[in-house]
């Protein structure tokens, strides 16, 4: 039988069925290894749509891959072709290819923006985003909210429980959607743990080291020493490289790749000049350069880079296509690297096995160590791919590492929430009715259902089984029962023996006391006198008992999961309790949007304290440099360590008082505001170099760029949903004000 090609490449299975079902019209869910190729297919069905003159949506959950994508793209259909929607980047947007982040496309959806229309596909890359604590509510509601004429085709990592979220989309959507489900990898990986002492081992060797090192010590010294990223390195540079390292800190990216490069350089003098063209090329003369850009070149002239979210976006843009000519060798990054970007490796490397989620530290989940390690293998290029992860020993008692397994993945969960925004959105829109089908058709309404269904009828297996354990009476398990009455009896008498050994003047010390309580309370307990039953008739119930007791600690279990699943109308009682906050805020009179409540349907981020600065005269009283620093405030969420030079660039007095009102009817959760970032804002729009708002602060010169950035965003939502023109024209100049040097779109 002849194999299915596409562009010359010749075709997985996998790929072949989901070629055939995008053919045939279907929605398509694709789950397969990182790094096996699912890219291709979104690949196949742009390219299609495109040539028969149909627009598409892609979404992805990162800017990075938004902005790479984008950069793709374009190469492949011409600039006129393909647009950009990223919240704070907006190119080409009537482009029939347009790529955005997936926030962006639910807000169209949500507010049926007329554009849709005309789409045929929307593609959710990296689906089981569903999954995000923080960003899950968005996919959910754009799945939910997609038009029913436009196709869905979802890539994602290897999943659990792919079946539940295809069966709970086709319930939704009342279509057929093909799963196409890979299990194997195309290069097989190797799973390696990693100390100075053992070198590279298994799970089982590593503890059997562990164990005999253990007997082996005196007890006072730890036998053990330490281990380095840099040993680790040593170990694998002659035949693994090129590898990704992955580190849980920002900083200690940097701080690595510095340590390794003091030792190590991987370039040939001819690499080492082509690198250095493509710095000028991106960034000018050297003697522009920002001290960072410096440190980043010395660092790729020996083949070695780090990446993380706190970068510029050219010097991302830099790092990543030095990668892609495979002129980094070693590239110290962040977990967000391991999302969708496409730069497989022969070898990824793990710091640590635990990771710090916002809140405290934890060990990595089976599904995130999957998706990291799967960026290793090289299609054609290598026989394995390869998984190193460092290990401190000292702690192997305390917090041993995992032990990764791919069939113990974690199931995809729903995480939906509801915003303001979205109660607004929807009461505009659907009918009450509508409204509880909507939450109907959440997939934690369709997993609660599931859950439901499968713990009753578990309940009612064990009932039957208790039903049938025959000739046990009731008084099993408790005290007037025989086998359980004499054994306690012997224990008792077992007491009184010890505590009277014990002499008066030790029964009247602290233990003494305890030994007195402990049998009087046996003694009320063995009060009532035992029944007299057979011997035969006690065999019976030694027998059944243990399964009769079983049997009832699971019907407990099971009783306790069921009356643990969250009100079946939760969301719809959330829903009217949010109503009830918005009525009396003034969005909503009944069940109709008063124009507060229609600005704020447009406003997706801290839509209730936007709405009501826009109907204040706060304002007002500010100038075009206080106004955007009090909008970069906005929604803004430092960092455990961040720190700003204190100022005050406007009076924070009205705004607090504001949050406060808000406060008193939505709780404190209502308002995310910190007016500590004004500083750094006002400098920037005053027109401030870099360098200058730099001194003000210690964040990462991406995370700056990312303020302002976000600060233009949010002003380009208000523009859109306010109508006074004047407001309109002034946040028009604020937004240049900030969109200019370092912080202008210049990544793409």
């Amino acid at each position: 039988m002849s194999k299915r090609t596409y562009h010359e490449m010749i075709l997985d299975p996998f790929q072949e069925e989901a070629l055939d079902a995008i053919d045939a019209g279907k929605s398509v869910i694709v789950a397969a290894p990182t790094g096996t190729g699912k890219t291709l297919v979104a690949d196949y069905l742009i390219e299609k749509a495109m040539n028969e003159h149909l627009r598409v949506i892609y979404t992805a959950p990162i800017k990075a891959l938004s902005n790479q994508k984008f950069r793709d793209f374009k190469k492949q259909f011409g600039e006129d072709a393909v647009g950009i929607m990223t919240g704070d980047v907006v190119l080409n947007p009537t482009a029939p290819l347009l790529i955005m982040t997936t926030e962006v496309f639910r807000n169209q959806v949500i507010t049926e923006d007329p554009n849709l229309e005309y789409v045929s596909h929307i593609v959710f890359d990296e689906i089981h985003w569903l999954n995000d604590e923080e960003r899950g509510t968005v996919w959910e509601e754009s799945i939910i909210l997609a038009p029913p004429k436009m196709k869905i085709l979802g890539l994602s990592a290897t999943i659990a429980n792919a079946r539940h979220l295809v069966d709970w989309i086709e319930s939704i959507r009342h279509e057929e959607v093909a799963l196409i489900e890979e299990h194997n990898r195309v290069v097989p990986l190797e799973y390696f743990y990693y100390t100075k002492d053992t070198g590279l081992v298994n799970y089982d060797q590593l503890w059997r080291y562990y164990r005999r090192k253990i007997k082996d010590r005196n007890y006072d010294e730890n036998p053990f020493g330490p281990t380095t990223h840099l040993d680790l390195i040593r170990t694998i540079q002659r035949s693994h490289l090129p590898a990704l390292f992955f580190v849980f800190s920002r900083k200690q990216c940097a701080l690595k790749a510095l340590e390794l490069a003091s030792i190590a350089n991987y370039l040939r003098p001819h690499e080492r000049k082509i690198v250095e063209e493509k710095f000028i090329h991106i960034f000018g003369q050297e003697i522009d350069w920002s001290s960072s850009t410096r440190q980043l070149k010395r660092l790729c002239s020996k083949g070695i880079a780090y990446h993380h979210a706190g970068l510029l976006p050219s010097q991302k843009v830099v790092v990543e296509e030095l990668f892609l000519e495979r002129l980094i060798k070693v590239l110290y990054c962040t977990e967000t690297f391991s999302v969708g970007i496409n730069y497989p490796v022969k070898a990824v490397c793990f710091d640590s096995l635990n990771k710090y989620d916002g809140r405290n530290f934890r060990p990595l989940a089976n599904h995130e160590f999957f998706q990291m390690s799967g960026r290793a293998g090289r299609r054609g290029l290598d026989e394995k791919g390869f998984s190193f992860a460092i290990v401190d020993l000292a702690y192997m008692e305390k917090s041993p590492p995992p032990k990764f397994q791919l069939n113990r993945l974690e199931p995809l969960t729903s995480q939906f929430r509801l915003t303001y925004n979205t109660v607004l959105n929807l009461t505009a829109t659907l009918t009450q009715t509508q409204i509880e089908t909507y939450f109907q058709k959440s997939f934690s309404a369709y997993s609660y259902h599931l859950s439901s269904e499968r713990l009753h009828s578990e309940l009612a297996q064990i009932q039957q089984r208790l039903e049938e354990t025959q000739y046990l009476c009731e008084e099993v398990g408790s005290f007037t029962c025989p086998l359980k009455h004499h054994p306690k009896r012997k224990e008792l008498e077992k007491l009184k023996k010890a505590y009277k050994a014990l002499g008066p003047r030790k029964q009247s010390r602290v233990y003494g006391r305890e030994m007195a309580r402990k049998i009087r309370a046996w003694e009320k307990l063995l009060s009532q006198t035992p029944k007299n039953c057979s011997i035969q008739h006690q065999e019976n119930c030694h027998a059944q008992g243990k399964t009769y007791s079983k049997l009832k600690h699971q019907q407990q279990e099971l009783q306790n999961a069921l009356d643990a699943l969250p009100d079946e109308n939760a969301f719809l009682q959330e829903f009217e309790y949010k109503k009830n906050h918005l009525r009396q805020l003034g969005y909503l009179r009944n069940d109709e949007l008063l124009p507060r409540g229609t600005c704020a349907s447009r406003i997706y981020v801290q839509e209730l304290l936007v709405t009501e600065l826009i109907y204040s005269d706060v304002f007002q009283q500010l100038d075009d440099d206080q106004l955007n620093a009090l909008i970069s405030s906005i929604d803004f969420e430092a960092r455990k360590n961040d720190m700003f030079h204190r100022t005050t660039v406007f009076d924070p007095t009205p705004v607090k008082e504001i949050a406060e009102y808000i406060q008193s009817i939505c709780g404190q959760d209502a308002v995310r505001y910190d007016p500590r970032v004004a500083g750094i804002t006002h400098a920037w729009s005053q027109g401030s170099t870099f360098a200058e708002v730099q001194a003000l602060c210690n964040l990462d010169e991406g995370d700056i760029i990312s303020v302002f950035r976000r600060a233009i965003d949010l002003m380009r939502q208000m523009r859109e949903a306010v109508s006074d023109t004047i407001l309109r024209n002034r946040l028009k100049a604020c937004m240049e004000k900030l969109d200019r040097d370092e912080a202008a779109i210049m990544e793409l």
